[in-house]
């Protein structure tokens, strides 16, 4: 059971399936946002103008979310919002290419090798780029951000450490060269340098000399200001959290100015859905994205706007806590057998969802088509109660975060299968921030509660880096997102293969084999839907596309005002 600390009370009620399912069908579930629940934000501050007067100037381009950046440090921050916001401010060595999840895009880097072996790669630094503060962005200044990301040992940390454990594996045989020793062949280097979490290149010899405090290489200031510090094509010049942030053009960016860029960006956080829904409409916004299931079918048929909708690397699963009557394999194969998939999916999402195929998602490299998909089978879930002992009138225990209306009415769903086998399901609420304290807390399985409805997306196009967060022993509790506790020693040992494999071929079938083992065998989770991303704007912004590993972020210096 949870503890009591933190935590709100839902009444215990067992929904009519037949009545969600009609209002879901007839609204689309009206709050059911084809994303994450909103994160949770103060009430906003009142900044003294008002959101049409930001656009008067013609090119202000103005982005109205549901959740602020909160941390505006590259090597700390670990969620969308902030790094959608960082992006404009930072880049890395090397980035991906529109929409591809394959191809890659010289930042910083205008080149780069490896050797043969893939276990040595060569950089070579584009001339010319500087910092904001107008230091040339040289092999020596890329050489220390890698050191202070891995000495701060903060967020994203591990996507550049898989790799790169020990700063003396980095070395700088000329002002435009970087070279990383990776010891051993690692064939997706490059794609985790492209990551937008972690690998991005700060003014770290900036952050030490002016701002640092107490051996922190200037992290405390750099969660909040930017000034100087980043290369990118936008300086954040403002930021007010759970308000507005405001980035201006760097004159000096490397790729110029040339055309109709926009000259200054506004990130505007506004919570409510319908709110978000009016300005995009009414021109007071030029980009809204998380948006619920009815704004977005009514926003197609308007004529000045777009709706792009894409799948993307994103999973949602209900962890497990593997720990009394979910201890056994066959009683979480049996919760897997009694999920309502495809309600949720065609009641839930009216079709705008498809149900995932075991732990990774379609489009991550690695995805294995082949591996077993769950259907609805309540005497199959049954009989698989009987054979893990667990008795009729046994009650069950979910928690889920307000506000997330779909995951709020597939657990309601979930619960009435449930019901006809016996079983019963107390579903409570926690707010974010104890329903974050419990995921990554270090409460011991037998003290969760049996199920935790989650989501996730790797941090660069590996289904090893996708997993291995959720499901390796030594990410259990605090140490990653394995909320359940989940341990398998077949598991480990195939994904130790993956982890390290030095060809395509080695790493296909041994994380292949984890995929049929997660699922079909020993399920560490309940994974029932991949949501697509979905962004409505205004038909006079250019430049917009989604890609599948960068979800909740734009490439803002591609946008621009249409002739």
């Amino acid at each position: 059971m949870l503890a009591m600390s933190g935590r709100k009370q839902l009444s215990q009620t067992t929904l009519d399936r037949r009545a969600l399912l009609k209002t879901a069908g007839a609204t689309g579930i009206a709050g059911a946002s084809l994303v994450a629940g909103s994160a949770a934000a103060a009430p906003l501050p009142r900044t003294g103008r008002s959101m049409s007067s930001w656009q008067d100037d013609g090119d202000t381009l103005v982005i109205v979310v549901d959740g602020s950046p909160s941390d505006l440090d590259p090597h700390s921050a670990y969620d969308y919002r902030s790094v959608m916001a960082i992006l404009g401010a930072y880049e890395g060595l090397v980035g991906l290419a529109g929409s591809s999840t394959e191809e890659f895009q010289g930042l910083i880097a205008e080149s780069w090798e490896a050797n043969e072996d893939l276990s040595a790669w060569t950089f070579k630094i584009r001339p010319g780029i500087t910092f904001h503060d107008g230091t040339p962005v040289d092999a020596e200044a890329v050489r220390l951000s890698y050191e202070r990301l891995l000495t701060l040992g903060l967020g994203p940390v591990g996507v550049f450490a898989r790799f790169v454990q020990d700063v003396n594996q980095i070395s700088t045989p000329d002002a435009s060269t970087i070279v990383f020793d990776l010891g051993k062949p690692q064939p997706l280097f490059l794609s985790a340098m492209a990551s937008t979490y972690g690998p991005l290149i700060v003014n770290a010899k900036l952050l030490r000399e002016a701002h640092e405090e107490d051996g922190d290489w200037g992290h405390l200031w750099a969660q909040v200001n930017e000034e100087g510090v980043g290369s990118g094509p936008y300086r954040i010049v403002s930021h007010e959290p759970n308000a507005e942030l405001v980035m201006e053009a760097f004159e000096g960016y490397w790729r110029g100015w040339e055309g109709r860029h926009y000259s200054r960006v506004i990130i505007r956080t506004v919570v409510e859905n319908e709110t978000r829904r009016q300005l995009i409409e009414a021109g007071e916004a030029d980009v809204v994205d998380s948006l619920t299931v009815e704004a977005i079918t009514a926003l197609e048929s308007n004529p000045d706007l777009t709706v792009l909708t894409e799948y993307v690397t994103r999973s949602d699963y209900f962890g497990m806590a593997v720990a009394g009557p979910l201890a056994s394999p066959e009683a979480r194969q049996a919760m897997c057998y009694a999920f309502p998939y495809n309600d949720v999916i065609e009641g839930v999402f009216a079709g705008r969802a498809r149900q995932t195929i075991g732990g990774v998602p379609r489009v991550i490299y690695g995805f294995d088509p082949d591996t077993f998909q769950y259907p609805t089978d309540l005497d199959k879930a049954r009989e698989l109660l009987t054979t893990a002992g667990i008795p009729e009138g046994t009650t069950l225990q979910l928690v889920q975060e307000p506000g997330d209306e779909p995951t709020i009415v597939a657990a309601q769903l979930f619960q009435a299968n449930l019901a006809e086998i016996g079983i019963n399901l107390e579903i409570q609420q926690l707010d974010t921030g104890a329903m974050v304290g419990l995921v990554y807390g270090d409460l011991p399985p037998e003290e969760r509660p049996n199920f935790m409805p989650w989501f996730w997306w790797p941090d660069y196009n590996d289904a090893w880096n996708h997993l291995n967060p959720q499901i390796s022993c030594a990410a259990a509790g605090p140490a990653g997102a394995n909320m359940g506790y989940y341990c398998n020693d077949d598991v480990e040992e195939q994904m130790t293969i993956a982890g390290n494999a030095a060809d395509d071929a080695t790493f296909l079938d041994s994380i292949s084999q984890v995929q049929q083992l997660i699922s079909a065998d020993d399920p560490p989770a309940i994974y029932w839907a991949e949501r697509p991303w979905t962004v409505v704007f205004r038909n006079n912004v250019t430049g917009i596309f989604i890609n599948p590993i960068n979800i909740g972020t734009y490439s803002f210096w591609d946008m621009s005002v249409a002739e």
